[in-house]
């Protein structure tokens, strides 16, 4: 049995690979009292061309209450969205959360201005040290200024720089901007998420590991929601319970499930 799965994607997103009602059906099957569906809304300077982001808002919004209602017997369908880069198009962002009434933010940083997404960079032409400094900076900005309710996968670029390109990364040397960020989002009442995706890729890690985690929580972090960030029915789920564990050694007695944006919490 899974509890939960807060970070997801179908078909909506433009890198999802199963259809909404396939991943709710798996989420039922797992036995997940509470899901959510938080497909990519991502804004700024490098949309993929064939992300629609009207089609991507308005199908969630037409979708999601109807399965809601369909598998209201069997799981807590949450209506979430991944908004990434909306350090990028403040306007845009203000105005999708304005006109949807979602139950959950994620807030995420896919790229920094003026760079492609972390995806697609050559690193053995980049100055990985640089590179890092401006993501966290402009990460910081995310979790001081943007609306949001959990700040997405912190250290999603060493999915690349560490798990792809095999770059050595001395975290400590980013650990006052972490403590900045992580403060700023705990001084406005937001969390953190630990994403489980890397577990199942070659980083072989959360995002972030147990040392931001547990960073959280000395702070005085008290928001925390665990997803798998699952593209697919068949990773749905995967890897949650090591998040639980990890959370429960950071310190952690209890994850967020959020309904209308505000939290409510679980014992775990």
């Amino acid at each position: 049995m899974i509890p939960f799965d807060l970070h997801t994607h179908c078909t909506l997103s433009f890198d999802g690979e199963s259809e909404a009602e396939d991943m709710v059906k798996r989420a039922v099957r797992l036995g997940m009292k509470h899901y959510a569906l938080t497909d990519h809304v991502d804004l700024g300077e490098f949309p993929d061309p064939e992300f629609d982001l009207e089609a991507t808002v308005n199908g969630a919004r037409e979708l999601i209450p109807a399965l809601r209602e369909k598998y209201a017997d069997s799981t807590e369908l949450l209506y979430g969205v991944e908004l990434g880069q909306a350090t990028q198009d403040c306007k845009t962002a203000e105005r999708l959360l304005r006109e949807n009434d979602y139950d959950f933010v994620i807030g995420s940083l896919h790229n920094i201005k003026k760079h492609n997404d972390f995806y697609f960079l050559d690193y053995s032409e980049m100055d990985v040290r640089k590179l890092l400094s401006g993501y966290f900076t402009e990460l910081l900005d995310l979790a001081s200024y943007c609306e949001y309710d959990v700040l997405g996968h912190i250290t999603y670029p060493l999915r690349y720089i560490v798990g792809e390109y095999g770059a050595d990364v001395d975290m400590s040397e980013y650990g006052r901007i972490i403590d900045a960020i992580l403060t700023a989002a705990i001084s406005r009442g937001k969390g953190i998420e630990i994403n489980t995706s890397g577990l199942r890729q070659k980083y072989g890690r959360t995002f972030p590991d147990a040392d931001i985690v547990r960073r959280c929580r000395e702070l005085g972090g008290r928001i925390l929601t665990i997803g798998s960030d699952a593209h697919r029915a068949d990773d749905l789920g995967k890897g949650i319970a090591e998040g639980i564990k990890l959370a429960k050694d950071c310190g952690f007695t209890e994850i967020a499930v959020f309904r209308k944006r505000e939290p409510h919490f679980i014992c775990i």
